[in-house]
């Protein structure tokens, strides 16, 4: 079974979501267009406490990653208290859905999905100049739209008019997607594509019964882009227009702002082993805190993702490899898909914990059925990581030669799990540091598969190995090795403001 797993939202999205005000509406076409994006709204709830309560779970499963799964069970007991669960019975004698699964479910698509275009259209306004191309594609839909299949392909500049209103998503449920291209890759895909034309038709609202133009392939009022409205300052309209409402009905408190998770996101097929429980015991690694917060720092800035997956799934020629194709691929960025099932496969899978790579975005760690990375034995293995360490430190200082394969060999296996995720995360830092060889740092070595590339100048596995370190404990690693000590604490910041990943090879 595949734990679902919820992209992270990146800062702009979040921020799209956050100002936007509150709208009370009975049916979705009441908020039209672009009202969207300057109103939180939920049909049918048509009281203030309610749609605060709504919209605080939508944020706080947005900002920190939360499945579906996770967004319902927390949410539920909170539209029961209110009387929102369920379906009612109007006085018409008409039955409506309320807070049933199906709503809830498309309450939080619905929420996702245009945040995250808010946010991806902020990026690609900023990298225009040197990708000035998008690309429509299908999603993983089991069925497609037939309009939006006449779509896939179309390769159109960025400032054409056809993004003002066909910026997915394009209506509920759709799952088609664009890609940012370089004017070289459109070059080999034989040029930019011919515009298809807009056309308008006519639709009548049979709730209603007014007769309005819209767009012709897709859902009535979803002719519009999110993010651009909300760069063209929708946003301050809606501050305006809402006085009226603020007026009526108060300001609701803020939400504080939610902790930045140290694993934003986690694709997992195994029940057991989750993002989330990863990071909750490297939250009690002790004394880690500030270090784990410039980690955090660095995950949530390079979007950085997960996979969790079995050894079975990790062969290219398994068929439990092909089974997940899709769902990995999904949910990784869209340029991840090129690589196909080379972004979690590899050669004699039994032999490795997980692995990266400088062309991904994600890391790969493999998972064990016999594992389980549960809440009541978190800060045990928190402090076994830490411990680690100080052995590690040790076994060196008793002999000339490391003693230990890894810094991670004599753990659990639910913290060498751990370690390997911040092993694997190490080389991602490593890459968008620069990938420096560091030879005038690396002298010495806690492990033996920390200095296993140094003879062919390969300094990739002293990097993930020495970060393991200095992220567990950075005391016992600067009494062992002070300047690299330092070392880690500039290549981490290095890694923050890297704008892209490289290898020194």
């Amino acid at each position: 079974m595949i734990v679902p797993a919820t992209p992270p939202v990146p800062e702009e999205a979040l921020a799209y979501l956050r100002a936007k005000g509150y709208r009370l509406a009975w049916h979705y076409d009441e908020v039209w267009r672009e009202e969207h994006t300057k109103a939180f709204m939920v049909a049918k709830a048509m009281t203030q406490d309610l749609l605060i309560d709504i919209r605080h779970g939508v944020d706080k499963a947005l900002a920190q990653g939360k499945t579906f799964a996770r967004f319902k069970a927390e949410l539920e007991p909170m539209l029961a208290k209110r009387g929102w669960l369920g379906r009612a019975l109007m006085p018409d004698g008409s039955v409506v859905e309320l807070g049933t699964p199906r709503r809830l479910k498309l309450i939080y698509d619905t929420n996702l999905r245009t945040s995250r275009a808010t946010g991806q259209w902020a990026r690609i306004t900023r990298n225009k100049a040197v990708l000035p191309y998008l690309r429509y594609g299908l999603g993983p839909s089991k069925e497609h739209r037939h309009q939006h299949t006449l779509w896939e392909g179309l390769i159109l500049p960025v400032d054409h008019p056809f993004w003002d209103t066909h910026m997915p998503p394009n209506g509920f449920g759709c799952r088609c997607r664009v890609r940012q291209l370089t004017r070289e890759e459109v070059e080999r895909r034989g040029g930019p594509s011919d515009a298809p034309k807009v056309t308008q038709t006519e639709w009548t609202n049979k709730r209603t019964g007014e007769t309005m133009m819209v767009t012709e392939g897709l859902d009535p009022g979803w002719d519009y882009n999110p993010g651009k409205a909300r760069l063209a300052g929708v946003e301050k309209q809606a501050k305006e227009k809402d006085k009226a409402f603020t007026k009526a009905v108060g300001t609701p408190d803020k939400p504080a702002p939610p902790i930045k998770p140290v694993v934003p996101s986690a694709l997992s097929t195994l029940k057991n082993i989750t993002g989330e429980a990863i990071g909750r015991i490297l939250e009690q690694v002790p004394g880690a805190e500030k270090r784990l917060a410039k980690v955090a720092e660095f995950t949530q800035a390079k979007d950085i993702k997960t996979l969790i997956i079995k050894q079975a799934e990790m062969g290219s020629r398994n068929r439990a490899a092909s089974r997940i194709r899709e769902q990995v691929l999904d949910y990784l960025d869209e340029d991840q898909r090129r690589y196909g099932h080379n972004n979690y496969t590899i050669t004699n899978p039994s032999r490795t914990g997980g692995f990266t790579a400088s062309v991904f975005n994600h890391v790969v760690v493999k998972g064990n059925s016999k594992v389980k990375l549960s809440d009541n034995k978190a800060k045990q293995v928190a402090e076994e990581l830490k411990a680690a360490v100080k052995l590690a430190v040790d076994t060196r200082e008793s002999g000339d030669a490391p003693g230990l394969w890894t810094i991670a060999a004599k753990v659990s296996p639910e913290a060498e799990l751990v370690a390997t995720w911040v092993h694997e995360l190490g080389h991602q830092v490593h890459y968008w540091a620069g990938a420096e060889r560091a030879e005038k740092v690396a002298k010495r070595f806690l492990s033996r598969y920390s200095q296993s590339g140094i003879s062919r100048r390969d300094y990739y596995e002293y990097h993930a190995e020495h970060f393991c370190a200095w992220l567990f404990d950075r005391d016992s690693f600067a009494k062992f090795d002070p300047g690299a000590a330092r070392y880690f604490d500039e290549l981490i910041e290095k890694a923050i403001r890297g704008q892209e990943r490289k290898r020194h090879d």
